[in-house]
């Protein structure tokens, strides 16, 4: 009897830990890997002309699928002068309702549009959803295949300023990598996270009804399996090095899973003697929905910022 007390005694922390790093390693693999959304709509649904495009994200090559599309000039003259990287959400695609129909905005009002769907998202190879941790690379390629890849219009050129638009998970990554690259010269951030490790201590709990002493398993688990360092995935530490191009933060005051204490935060970090930052916070207005309460409104304030900090487009 006293040796089956000491065989229990000794294996149930053996069996705790193994529960442990079983249900940690579970959760974290249905927390980076679900199934993409396809992509079901292309830029044809708004009358507009574009070309298919495969962006290389820089460092790793991955192949993502987008699309072009040109601007549009006085008269239906195409141009990509002034270029804008248009970046989505997490689990979405650059077909999302909301992020095509704000690139067709931008291209309507003279803008060209490179949008493509970050790894694991969309029609772009199986990868594991980083939350800006891997995707800041794939922005990054998109800066690389507007500057030096093929031309999808030859006879349209290069652009010759570029600029970037994300929401959500997309305006983070944006952020993380217009702090790497000056070439992103104007950058709109629509409901951005400062900080993804509040988000995911909320958050994970309550969809994988585990208790919090789980979370710092799952974050182990992601970090060891995938190489996905959620605990260094902070915007608001990188924001300031975007300075002094323009940075337009956008969020709803209503937003109940990144709240608008985040856009603060982010605009408070950014601001210093050389920057330029503006924030615009929709009233009653739940996460990433400010173009649809207000899209009037967002798209006036959008194209406002972007040609007092790109300029205008020259006849080609």
């Amino acid at each position: 009897m006293a040796q089956g007390l000491a065989l229990t005694l000794l294996t149930t922390p053996v069996v705790l830990t193994l529960g442990y790093a079983s249900i940690s390693t579970f959760v974290a693999t249905r927390l980076v890997y679900t199934p993409p959304e396809p992509v079901t709509t292309t830029p044809t649904t708004l009358g507009l002309d574009f070309r298919a495009v495969t962006v290389r994200s820089r460092g790793d090559g991955v192949p993502l699928r987008g699309w072009f599309i040109p601007g549009l000039l006085p008269g239906g003259r195409m141009t990509a002068q002034r270029a804008i990287i248009v970046v989505h959400g997490a689990r979405s695609t650059c077909a999302d309702p909301g992020v095509l129909e704000l690139s067709g905005e931008l291209a309507r009002h003279g803008f060209a549009v490179l949008a493509f769907d970050m790894r694991g998202m969309g029609a772009s190879p199986r990868a594991p959803l980083s939350m800006g941790y891997f995707e800041q690379r794939d922005v990054l390629g998109a800066v690389d295949f507007l500057c030096s890849g093929p031309l999808p219009y030859p006879r349209l050129g290069r652009p010759r300023v570029i600029g970037g638009w994300g929401v959500s998970m997309g305006a983070a990554t944006l952020l993380l990598a217009a702090a790497q690259e000056s070439a992103l010269r104007a950058i709109v951030a629509d409901s951005a996270y400062a900080d993804i490790r509040p988000i995911l201590d909320r958050e994970l709990p309550k969809h994988s009804r585990l208790p919090r002493a789980f979370i710092p398993g799952i974050l182990l688990a992601a970090r060891a399996l995938y190489g996905i360092n959620f605990q260094g995935i902070r915007p608001v530490d990188v924001v300031a090095r975007i300075a002094p191009r323009p940075l337009f933060f956008i969020h709803g005051a209503a937003d109940a899973l990144i709240p608008p204490s985040n856009t603060r935060a982010l605009a408070a970090a950014a601001r210093g003697p050389h920057s330029d930052v503006q924030v615009w916070l929709s009233p009653d207005t739940a996460h990433a929905q400010c173009f649809y309460s207000e899209r009037r409104e967002y798209v006036r304030r959008v194209i406002t910022f972007y040609r007092a900090a790109l300029g205008s487009a020259t006849t080609q």
